[in-house]
């Protein structure tokens, strides 16, 4: 049976930062757009469904009012976004909204300066929880039931709270790694050029020694192996000389891989072909032949067998349905 889409529901506040919103939303977009990706959906929406301005002037139109969504009941993830101005949103119609879809939620997110949002509703009360950095003070005295840390993103229970952008981009790496799967986490982070080597597990906000979204035994061999990899999508190499490009045996960088990405590094090696391909013959009118002598295929019959045993589809088919871009929407904005 087909797996049910994960769905997030964004609740924006006058004000909201937008490299916030970015910071949030574009993983998710990513994610869902790899090959085989995960099926996510977003919608975005403000506590009464009227305009939202962020700190820098960019109006954006909701899909709806946050009690006027469809299916309101069947939310995983409550993302709530708020800026500066969070102590100004604080009205009796906010509340009972917000708590109303909380429960409905499966994990509710509160970024930036939303724990605030989520404190003032209470439910945060006797939770751990963070906010930007430049109102811990003020939090910790606001709210003196919540237990505040300074951790970059903290999960207690059903509430994850974090703090500005590069907290959010590493909190949203940690969901897609739980949720999908560490390859997909690893990948996400190679798009974005997400560094996290320099950035968890340090004050909120700031930039700090000692994490990766690879963590286990001989995450250096799988870094080196992928830029091997990527760097011979068009003439592919061996895996044994990519291991020994990687400083290890074969045996070594299989174990290597199953540990950090629990894949094969053949496995990992062919999804970045195919993906290639996808992406060729989705973004352009190059002949599938020509696509797959540039994705490293011997032949378009060796790229299409291959396809269609990785995603149950043929390159031909997916190009014959090339997803329509919309022009304006909030729930499926693109780069």
């Amino acid at each position: 049976m087909p797996q049910p889409h994960h769905r997030f529901v964004f609740v924006l506040f006058d004000g909201f930062s937008n490299l916030v919103l970015a910071s949030a939303l574009e993983p998710l977009r990513a994610a869902a757009g790899l090959p085989n990706g995960p099926d996510i959906r977003w919608d975005i929406c403000t506590i009464d469904g009227s305009p939202t301005t962020s700190s820098s002037d960019l109006v954006i139109t909701p899909k709806a009012a946050l009690n006027a969504l469809n299916d309101p009941t069947r939310i995983d993830y409550l993302v709530v976004i708020s800026g500066y101005d969070m102590r100004h949103h604080l009205s009796s119609r906010t509340r009972a909204r917000l708590q109303n879809a909380a429960q409905h939620a499966r994990t509710v997110i509160g970024v930036d300066t939303a724990a605030w949002l989520l404190a003032a509703c209470n439910m945060l009360a006797g939770k751990s929880a963070t906010i930007h950095w430049q109102e811990l003070d003020q939090f910790r005295e606001q709210f003196p039931d919540v237990s505040v840390l300074t951790d970059r993103f903290v999960e207690d229970g059903k509430m994850i709270t974090s703090g500005g952008a590069a907290t959010v981009m590493e909190m949203m790496l940690h969901l897609l790694s739980r949720e999908f799967g560490p390859s997909v986490a690893f990948d996400v982070s190679n798009l974005f050029v997400y560094d996290a080597r320099h950035q968890a597990h340090g004050t909120n906000d700031m930039p700090a020694r000692g994490a990766d979204r690879l963590h286990g035994p001989g995450a250096d061999h799988v870094r080196r192996a992928v830029s091997e990899m990527i760097a011979h999508i068009e003439a592919p190499i061996a895996l044994k000389a990519i291991a020994t490009r990687a400083g290890c045996s074969l045996r070594s960088l299989d174990r290597a891989f199953q540990d950090n990405l629990q894949m094969a590094p053949g496995k990992y090696y062919q999804m970045l072909r195919l993906g290639r391909a996808r992406d060729l013959a989705r973004s352009t009118d190059i002949k599938l032949a020509d696509i797959a002598l540039q994705t490293g295929f011997k032949s378009h019959a060796a790229l299409s067998r291959a396809y269609a045993q990785a995603f149950g589809t043929t390159l031909r088919a997916m190009r014959s349905k090339r997803r329509t871009v919309p022009t304006t929407t909030a729930s499926q904005p693109d780069l």
